[in-house]
């Protein structure tokens, strides 16, 4: 084999190696992202069960509480 098709070799193979590494680096971190924004889900979706029973009173505070969990909701949904 000649020494051009040696480097060639060569660096496919850093390539690869290179690949697989990142591959395996994002799927980590897709499953911690995923873990993260499960935990926020179910700290959050209780509070917006809450504002809903409060959304009841038809009160100042529920229009209030309303607007802050839309604003929590947004940002979370953002955050994907």
């Amino acid at each position: 084999m000649s020494d051009t098709a040696n480097d060639l070799k060569n660096e496919l193979k850093k390539g690869l190696s290179q690949l697989q590494t990142l591959r395996d680096e994002v799927r980590v971190r897709l499953h911690l992202a995923n873990m993260d924004l499960k935990d926020q889900w179910n700290k959050l979706e209780p509070h917006l069960a809450d504002v809903e029973k409060k959304a009841a009173d038809a009160t100042e505070a529920s229009r209030n509480l309303i607007d802050e969990a839309v604003k929590k909701l947004e940002k979370f949904r953002a955050s994907f």
